[in-house]
Parts: structure tokens; C-alpha cells; sequence
């Protein structure tokens, strides 16, 4: 995944996180994915995988696709 993508999926994704109001100690908890681990991926640092995703979006609440960049703006 080149960088570019990375940060931006990783903008999504923490922005996701915000609006739901969950904590990034609980994301990482509720998700299975430790927070050191978590924190690369949040800051783009590494590549998340279809699992991460979604497992992230059971636990925001939200389809998976709303994690993914320029999804709000694909709509009809």
C-alpha cells in the first residue's frame, strides 16, 4: 500500500473513531488489535488489513466501507 493511501485510510479511520466517541484504549481492546500495533496503524505507519478494517467497524459500528477514503462522497 503506498504511503499516501496508508495516512489517508488512517485519517478515516481515526476519524471514524471519533465520531463513534470510542477511546483508542477501548478500539484497541474491543478490536483485538494491541495498542502499539493499533497506534502504527492510526498514524499510517502501517498497512491495515481487510481483518483490521473490519473488525474496526464491528466495533465503531459502521460499515466497512465507511472506513475506506472518499467514501462519503461516493454516495448516489
Amino acid at each position: 500500500m503506498g504511503t499516501d493511501l496508508r495516512h489517508l485510510l488512517a485519517f478515516e479511520v481515526d476519524g471514524a473513531r471519533l465520531h463513534a466517541g470510542v477511546s483508542f484504549s477501548e478500539l484497541s481492546q474491543r478490536s483485538g488489535i494491541g495498542p502499539e500495533a493499533l497506534g502504527e496503524l492510526l498514524e499510517g505507519r502501517e498497512d491495515f488489513t481487510v481483518v483490521d478494517l473490519v473488525r474496526i467497524a464491528e466495533v465503531l459500528g459502521v460499515p466497512v466501507t465507511t472506513l475506506l477514503p472518499g467514501a462519503a462522497s461516493d454516495g448516489p
